[in-house]
Order: C-alpha cells, then sequence, then structure tokens
C-alpha cells in the first residue's frame, strides 16, 4: 500500500540532503551513526533520495530554519550547480542550474518554481515561502515530462508541513540581528477529530537594510513581510488510503530601493562617444549608493496562495489530483536609473530621475490529474492530464517627459494584457528487466497558446498578438541498482520554454518595428549519468553525476534605436552547449563530528552569439562565450561539532564555506564580479525544547558584488554597468522552542 505522507514525514531525518547541510543537532542520534533514509517527490511520488535515478539536493526543515533559507539566494549557495542574482527590477531574479537560465529581463523563467508541486508561474512573492515548508527540493536537468512548461534547467518544489494527525505541535521562534533584522513566527497544528488535523503559522519579518542613500542618509535596501498559512488534513476509507490536503497562504512584502549604482565604462572601444564598455573586474562601492526613492513605495506584494492536494489508494491503482488557485498584486514605485540625478531637460522632454511605476495584477488556475501503478510490480507506469490558465495584466503609470517634471506620474497609462493557457499529457512506462535493472521511458505533449495585447499612451492604439506553441517532451532513464547501497543511472531528456511577443507598452521610449515582435521557443537536449551510493555502514553518502547540454533558440536581451533612442527587446540568440558535473558528500566521522560538502562544474557556453549592444561598442561576443549571470563553479563545504553538556543538553559549533567563480555582466565576457567566498558560523546549545544560537553571516565580510547587469544611463545614453552590493558581515541571535 502506498506509504501515506504521515509516514514519510517520520522518515525524514534532519540529516541533510546531499550537498546542503548539516543534520538538526536536536535531533540527531548518539546511538545511530548512519544516516537517515530522506523521502523525496522529485518524481511526484515518495521515493528515497537514493533510490532517485536523477540529480536531487533536498533540504529538510531543520536545515531550512537553521540556515535561514529564506529565498533563492540562500538556497543557491548550499547548492552545487544552482545560482541565482538579481535582475534589474526590483523583486526578481534568475535562477539558474548548470548554466541554464533566463539571461532576458522579465522572461519567463529557464527554472520553474513549484509549492507541492503547483506551478507558481512567478518568484516574485515566493521567498518567504520557505516558512511553514518540510522540505525544498532542487531537481537538477531538464523536468519537463514531471513539471511542465518552463524547468528546461530544472525545478525547485517546496513541500509544505501537513497538519500533525497524531500529536499536538506547538513552535515559535524570534531572531534578532544587525540592520534593524527581526524575525518572529509561531506554528501550532494537532488533530481535532480522528482521522482529521489543522494547522495554523505566522511569521513577520523585517530589514532596515544593509546599506545608506547617500544622498539622504535613509537606510537603503531593507523590506518587511507578514504571512499567514493555514492547512487541514484528512485521511479517510476503511484503511485511512484516502488523504486530502488544503493549503493556504496569505502574504504581503514590501522591499525598498536596492542597494545597486551605476558603475561608469572604464574603456573608449571605438571613435565614437557612445562606443565605450568596461573592461575587468566590477567593485562596488557603498559610497555610490545614491537615489531619490525614499518617498517611493518600492515594491509592494500580496499574494493569495490555494493549494488542494488529494490522494487515493485503490490498491495496486493510485489516484492523485492537485488543483490550485492563485491571486497576487504588485506594485512596484522605483527610481530606475539607480542614481540622484536632477532633472535633465533635452528640449521639450524631460530626463533624469527616472521613475518607474508599474501595477501588476496576477491570477491563475490549475488542475492535474494522475493515475500510476503501485505495488512491487516488474511493470510499472503512470498516466496524467494538465490544465492551466494565467492572466496577466499590467499598467505602466510612469511618468511622461514632457508633463514637467519626471516625478509626476501619468495618468493614463501603457498596458499590457497576457493570457496564456497550458494543456499537458503525459505518462510513463517502466520494466524491471532483471534485479535491480529498470528502464523507463516518459513521455509529455505540452501546448502554451499565448495571446497578449498592448495599448502604448502615446497612440492608445491596441496591438494584438497570438500564437500556440507545441512540443513533445521525452525522457529515458536506465538505472541498475548494484547494491541495496549503490545505484548507476543515465537518461535522456529534452525539456522547452515557450517563445513570446515584444511589445510596445513595455519598450521604452518607442513601439518595437513588426519584423522584431515575435521570438520563438528554447529547447534544451540534456545527457546524464550519475550514480548514487552509501558507505561504512551509511555513515558516508557520496552523489556524483555528469552532463552535456544542447541548448537552442535562447531568448536574450538585445537592442536596437528607434528614433535615436534605445528600445529593449528579446530576440532568439543563438545556441548553447556545455559538459559538466556535480558531486554531494556527507561523512558522519564520529557521534559528535560530521562533514558536508558539494562541488558543481556547469562551463555552459554560448556558440556564435551577436548582440547589438555589443556590437555598437566596436566589441566582438567570443565564438564560445559564458553565459551571463552564470558561474562555471559553485560549491559549499562545512562541518558541524556537538558536544554533550548533560544528560538532556548538547553544545555545538558549526562552519560553512560557500563559493561561487566569476560571473559576467554581458556575453561579451568583459565585464565580470570576481569570484566570491562566504564564511558563516554559528554557535549554540539545544536543551530539550529549547534551542539557543549566535550566528555570523560573511564573517570576513566579503565584498565582492552579488551581480552584475548592463545598463544605459537614461541622461547620457552611455553605456554604464549596475552593481548589486552583497550582504555584509552580519551578526544575530535565534531562539526557538519545539513541542
Amino acid at each position: 500500500m502506498t506509504r501515506t505522507i504521515t509516514t514519510a514525514l517520520l522518515q525524514v531525518s534532519s540529516v541533510i540532503a546531499m550537498g546542503a547541510a548539516a543534520p538538526s543537532l536536536a535531533q540527531t542520534s548518539a546511538d545511530n551513526m548512519a544516516s537517515t533514509e530522506i523521502i523525496v517527490t522529485a518524481r511526484r511520488q515518495e521515493e528515497s533520495l537514493q533510490d532517485v535515478p536523477l540529480s536531487v539536493a533536498a533540504f529538510d526543515k531543520g536545515v531550512i530554519e537553521r540556515f535561514d533559507i529564506s529565498d533563492l539566494s540562500d538556497l543557491a549557495r548550499r547548492t552545487p550547480n544552482f545560482s541565482y542574482s538579481a535582475n534589474l527590477s526590483l523583486g526578481t531574479g534568475v535562477p539558474v542550474i548548470r548554466g541554464v537560465g533566463a539571461p532576458r529581463t522579465g522572461a519567463v523563467q529557464s527554472v520553474g518554481i513549484f509549492i507541492d508541486g503547483i506551478d507558481t508561474g512567478n518568484s516574485s512573492g515566493l521567498n518567504l515561502q520557505t516558512f511553514d515548508v518540510e522540505r525544498i527540493e532542487v531537481v537538477r536537468g531538464p523536468q519537463s515530462t514531471q513539471f511542465g512548461r518552463g524547468v528546461l534547467g530544472g525545478a525547485i518544489n517546496y513541500v509544505s508541513r501537513r497538519p500533525n494527525l497524531d500529536r499536538l505541535e506547538l513552535e515559535a521562534q524570534a531572531e534578532l540581528a544587525e540592520y534593524g533584522q527581526y524575525r518572529f513566527e509561531g506554528r501550532v497544528s494537532g488533530p481535532v477529530a480522528d482521522g482529521v488535523a489543522v494547522s495554523l503559522a505566522a511569521q513577520r519579518r523585517n530589514l532596515d537594510g544593509f546599506y545608506r542613500n547617500n544622498l539622504s542618509g535613509a537606510d537603503t535596501g531593507g523590506g518587511n513581510s507578514t504571512i499567514v498559512v493555514g492547512g487541514a488534513r484528512a485521511k479517510f476509507g476503511s484503511d485511512k488510503q484516502g488523504d486530502i490536503y488544503l493549503r493556504a497562504a496569505y502574504n504581503k512584502e514590501n522591499y525598498g530601493a536596492p542597494a545597486w549604482h551605476q558603475i561608469p565604462s572604464n574603456t573608449q572601444t571605438g571613435p565614437a562617444a557612445s562606443q565605450v564598455w568596461f573592461l575587468g573586474q566590477l567593485t562596488g562601492d557603498p559610497a555610490l549608493v545614491s537615489h531619490n526613492a525614499d518617498n517611493y513605495r518600492g515594491l509592494d506584494v500580496e499574494y493569495v496562495r490555494t493549494g488542494l492536494v488529494f490522494e487515493y489508494d485503490f490498491g495496486g491503482v493510485v489516484l492523485s489530483t492537485l488543483t490550485s488557485y492563485n491571486n497576487g498584486t504588485q506594485l512596484l514605485d522605483a527610481d530606475n536609473d539607480f542614481t540622484s540625478q536632477p532633472d535633465l531637460i533635452l528640449g521639450n522632454n524631460i530626463f533624469g530621475n527616472f521613475r518607474a511605476y508599474l501595477l501588476t495584477d496576477l491570477e491563475d488556475y490549475s488542475q492535474e490529474v494522475r493515475l500510476r501503478s503501485d505495488g512491487d510490480s516488474r511493470l510499472f507506469w503512470l498516466v496524467g492530464g494538465y490544465f492551466r490558465e494565467e492572466k496577466f495584466r499590467q499598467q505602466d503609470f510612469s511618468p511622461v517627459g514632457a508633463n514637467g517634471s519626471s516625478n509626476v506620474l501619468s495618468t493614463v497609462p501603457n498596458r499590457l494584457d497576457r493570457d496564456t493557457r497550458t494543456l499537458g499529457l503525459f505518462g510513463y512506462v517502466g520494466v524491471e528487466l532483471s534485479p535491480g535493472l529498470k528502464i523507463t521511458q516518459e513521455l509529455r505533449y505540452s501546448e502554451d497558446r499565448v495571446d497578449e495585447s498592448s495599448t502604448p499612451r502615446s497612440t492608445g492604439i491596441t496591438g494584438s498578438f497570438g500564437a500556440k506553441f507545441t512540443n513533445f517532451l521525452p525522457r529515458t532513464i536506465i538505472e541498475y541498482a548494484a547494491s541495496p547501497d549503490h545505484l548507476l543511472y543515465a537518461s535522456v531528456a529534452k525539456g522547452n520554454k515557450p517563445g513570446g511577443f515584444n511589445n510596445s507598452a513595455g519598450a521604452g521610449f518607442s513601439p518595437v518595428p513588426d519584423d522584431l515582435k515575435f521570438f520563438d521557443e528554447e529547447e534544451v537536449w540534456s545527457y546524464e549519468a550519475g550514480f548514487k551510493s552509501s558507505w561504512l555502514d551509511g555513515r558516508l553518502r557520496l552523489n556524483a553525476a555528469a552532463f552535456y547540454l544542447d541548448w537552442s533558440n535562447i531568448q536574450v536581451n538585445s537592442q536596437i534605436l528607434v528614433g535615436g533612442l534605445p528600445v529593449g527587446l528579446t530576440v532568439n540568440g543563438g545556441e548553447a552547449d556545455g559538459f559538466g558535473f556535480e558531486a554531494d558528500l556527507q561523512f558522519r566521522a564520529s557521534r559528535n563530528i560530521e562533514f558536508y560538502g558539494g562541488i558543481g562544474y556547469s562551463p555552459v557556453r554560448v556558440i556564435d552569439f551577436t548582440d547589438s549592444r555589443i556590437d555598437r561598442a566596436g566589441l566582438m561576443t567570443p565564438d564560445r562565450a559564458q553565459v551571463a549571470g552564470s558561474p562555471d563553479w559553485t560549491g559549499n563545504i562545512g562541518t558541524v561539532l556537538t558536544v554533550p553538556v548533560t544528560e538532556r543538553t548538547n553544545a555545538f559549533l558549526q562552519a560553512d564555506l560557500t563559493h561561487r567563480s566569476t560571473t559576467f555582466a554581458t556575453e561579451a565576457n568583459l565585464a565580470e564580479t570576481g569570484a566570491q567566498t562566504l564564511v558563516s558560523m554559528q554557535a549554540g546549545l539545544v536543551s530539550g525544547p529549547l534551542r539557543f544560537t549566535a550566528f555570523v553571516n560573511n564573517l570576513f565580510d566579503n565584498k565582492v558584488i552579488d551581480s552584475a547587469r548592463a545598463f544605459v544611463d537614461p541622461t547620457s545614453f552611455r553605456r554604464t554597468f549596475i552593481a548589486q552590493l552583497p550582504a555584509p558581515r552580519q551578526f544575530g541571535l535565534r531562539v526557538a522552542f519545539r513541542y
């Protein structure tokens, strides 16, 4: 019979998933030195991590809480071959797995973000969903057959905490740290009737900001948030073979102006005044953080996310459904030139304090149905269907230069409306050819219908676009369990991401020419081989995978000049390929000391790519260019020492080092961030239900910038670059109670 969620949760230990972090000290067994089994749902059903023929990193709730993994940046620092860098729009970013990301600003992501297997459709508003989460799974490589559109790089699945059917749970935590950071949260869960349980959790957090706005002296880069999550779960049937779980989450967030600043080009690359570029390593300078946005609203995000998970075991066949409805609003009110420059009058137009004001409404509904075999048969299978509808509505009230001031909002917005309807039919069939040897063939038919209309305020004329993108997405997996502790596997998989449109409403100063309004979908083929192993009676775990990627029709940023002014657009920028690998290690040397770590290498290179921005500067893109924002090397290593103080009290000391190699601002591979290495430490006591922790992040105050993007100074139209400053050294305290 299918293992229920309750059984799985009991099996999930606080041992780190490979390459992530150490076990929860409060739950480490002094008598059992073997690592405990970790249950994951990377293939949309519960399986042991060591039995899944995929490259997966998993983080349980103990690791999430101890490392304060609250957003994708935190997650990336502890996952080999996963990186996350900020984009030029506040509250957005680019997740990259194995070198595959979304190089263009505002693009549909190439890494899918899911909650309980439900597509979020948008990474904004997601960072606090790590609260009230049982585990996070990072699945590397294309996952289109299981998860659908937009997962050609990989998938990140947040598995929420179910209400406890067996006993009452009470939890509370408080955190205080430098720079006005605090967090307070609590959770209660337990049964209310036989087979029925509910839960309620809430969190409030704040950060004043790590830097100051040098124009006003006010803090900048901060934010605050409130989240409330409710859950209800019931098991029913004569043998409790039915399981239904409802989750509803509300979060309200605000982010102030970020700690970003412009860096001018340092090299004349051609005879024209505009032919300039930056060559070398970009260096952040807190003294250059200056903007006019203290009285702007920043980014306001408000979301309601609901999901209904249903499963029923008919005996040999299991029916599963996922139903979701999400609704959100985002208001962006920002200084978009990242400077404190005053208004500049050019003819009848006013430029300088480039205020951006965009109101976005998002709504989506999805339904998925799966029917799969269950049991010990040599033949196993699954069939399913998927439907999703997403509505995107955006109004741009950003000031018009001719209105007398670049601070005054327009009364007539640019409008952009986009409707996306996705249909998926999928399934797999597998067979055990001989003891331990299995082959599985998966296939998904994916259909995306995208309809978009835009109404520039300059004309008031609506332009409409529409296209349907279809694809067949296969994956073949061969696996061989040489022993209960050793698994070998190989796979071939295809992933895709739908195309779309450039349009007047979002094109800046001028409309996009007709012949550039459409861009095609992306595709990637992945070839992977790996192993999972356990040694020394389970004290040592070593997992590794090697891969080759063939990535085509990449959607990238470009620019053209219309009426002498730059217009941003998206084009299909060629192809990319690359070999790479990742490896994860966990070793429990004794009952009191453990080592863990991981390393990733993903040197994906763009082939024969032409960027109009680079061409106009008189430069050439390398024949094989490193993808912008994507490091070749990522890794982490750490250790935790546990010292018994009394029968019920342990002291602990933990140290962690994370590293990523340099990244580039563009595919010109000339302006780079430099390599970044961060060291963090924490120490404390665990006594019964209480845990006390003192921590320091970025111990040596590494000042290498987090990311960089090419930019154009709106007042001079000369090439500049935007640098994102890193979080500085920070000390703090946490107190947690668990019952």
